[in-house]
């Protein structure tokens, strides 16, 4: 009965405006509704459902919006006219979609907080990251301590520190490439300057990520805006306090700043990549 009921439903004879209205609009923003609830409630989810679960229900709108067609196409005994019309209908379908993909991006990008570090996939990718930002080569004796991303609305940074066992050869080769300060930091001063500054343009201007807590080793963030998340933060031994560090400024850039601080006596290195919109 509830079968046969709800394919009577589904085939009921409509005019041409509820199908469009009912099938062609209504139900794909109920579906893309239910999908945006879903990414809020995302991070809370284990991988494998987070995939079973966004996939299911990207691929029911999928066949949603095709039997809608289907739909307004069988009212019409002119191939041409129904064309036109599932045509149009298809294009409306397709402007809703990118409404909510562009609302919910910029809602995203702007108010959304994450902080993420140790990863697996951000492990496997350290050397290429250093490599890559530094032009400098992964020292085959270094030894990563951590490396972490962390987002705080339009802007964000990545870091990675690790120790190198042969120190001296790695700041010589560093020192023919880079041109380093002597300082002393003290996390997250730099001499007398906060490196988080937006004032400064010595040492400020960067995103460097929640170090150095003084006995706090958790953050809360907002990965999808909606819900507080408690992220934990793994201690960076022998990196807070003050220390006599080698700097140096890799990028110059209020919008994409890069720096790499070298702390000889700790044999740390840690690079730093800024992102500011």
């Amino acid at each position: 009965m509830l079968m046969q009921g709800t394919k009577a439903f589904i085939f009921k004879e409509r005019r041409l405006a509820n199908t469009f209205w009912l099938w062609g609009v209504l139900y794909p923003f109920l579906l893309l509704s239910i999908i945006s609830l879903i990414y809020v409630i995302y991070p809370f989810l284990s991988h494998w459902l987070q995939f079973i679960v966004i996939s299911s229900f990207q691929v029911l709108l999928l066949i949603e919006v095709f039997f809608s067609l289907f739909l307004t196409y069988r009212v019409f005994d002119s191939k041409i006219r129904a064309l036109s019309t599932c045509s149009v209908q298809l294009l409306f379908q397709i402007i809703i979609l990118l409404v909510f993909v562009i609302i919910g991006g910029l809602i995203m990008k702007f108010s959304a907080t994450d902080y993420n570090e140790n990863t697996s996939k951000q492990n496997e990718s350290a050397p290429s990251f250093f490599s890559e930002t530094a032009k400098l080569d992964y020292p085959n004796d270094a030894k990563l301590i951590n490396i972490s991303h962390f987002k705080y609305g339009p802007s964000g940074s990545a870091n990675i520190i690790f120790s190198v066992t042969d120190i001296d050869s790695f700041i010589n080769k560093a020192s023919k490439q880079y041109k380093f300060e002597n300082l002393v930091m003290d996390y997250p001063y730099i001499e007398e300057t906060v490196i988080t500054s937006t004032s400064s343009t010595t040492f400020g201007n960067f995103l460097a990520g929640p170090f150095c807590m003084e006995g706090v080793n958790s953050i809360e963030v907002k990965p999808t805006v909606y819900f507080l998340i408690t992220k934990i933060v793994a201690e960076v031994e022998n990196f807070c306090g003050k220390r006599e560090v080698l700097f140096t400024q890799i990028v110059e850039s209020r919008h994409q700043p890069i720096i790499m601080v070298i702390l000889p006596k700790e044999r740390l290195v840690w690079l730093n990549h800024s992102f500011y919109f």
